[in-house]
């Protein structure tokens, strides 16, 4: 589709992908829409597209994402622009102190939205899952901590912010077994609990 312009086409986690060429033209947009039907049908979602320049200009803007891309990248084809990327220590501190806010009031407004179909709060939980994780693993690598798996980012959580080992475990197994999400909904209000915990502790480090 992109001919001599694709650099490279990465996976960045379950059903996600990102599309690097060295430009990208309205028509290569148009392209990629008729393909929108299938991505649907086999549970992926839209790729991200963009050129090396974009990335790396915009690696102050977006670190936690990107973050996130690097940790959990596999090359599917090209040589991958993420080579030897690093995303700047300060630019991720405040990058984990917003996703520590948006967890807590994604948490808040979902749990009005679903008002008391239990079926709601089964998904809000759910979908919390992936995002967890990915704070976690941001403030354990600010503050030098080698959690390698979910058990040991529990862990991390328990000590660093209180947040109860067992339910973190419970939340962030949920993206290989959503459907124990039902017998969460009765811990929610401790997981809002733990999640303010965690909001305070990473903005008082913030401070310090």
């Amino acid at each position: 589709m992109f001919g001599d312009r694709f650099v490279a086409l990465v996976a960045a986690g379950p059903g996600a992908a990102v599309a690097f060429a060295t430009s990208v033209a309205p028509a290569d947009l148009e392209a990629l829409g008729s393909l929108n039907e299938s991505w649907r049908r086999e549970g992926a979602s839209t790729p991200i597209v963009i050129t090396p320049d974009e990335f790396h200009r915009s690696l102050d803007t977006f670190p936690a994402e990107y973050q996130a891309l690097l940790d959990n990248h596999v090359v599917i084809d090209g040589i991958s622009p993420l080579e030897g990327v690093a995303i700047n220590r300060d630019d991720l501190r405040r990058a984990c102190e917003a996703q520590a806010r948006g967890h807590l009031i994604h948490l808040r407004q979902g749990w009005i939205e679903a008002g008391a179909h239990h079926h709601g709060l089964e998904h809000l939980i759910e979908r919390s899952a992936g995002p967890l994780r990915q704070l976690l693993r941001n403030l354990a690598r600010l503050i030098g901590d080698t959690a390698a798996d979910d058990a040991a980012l529990a862990a991390f959580a328990e000590r660093v912010a209180g947040m109860p080992a067992s339910l973190v475990s419970a939340i962030l197994d949920l993206e290989h077994a959503p459907h124990r999400s039902r017998a969460l909904v009765d811990r929610l209000p401790e997981y809002l609990t733990a999640s303010e915990r965690l909001w305070a502790v990473i903005d008082a480090w913030r401070a310090a």
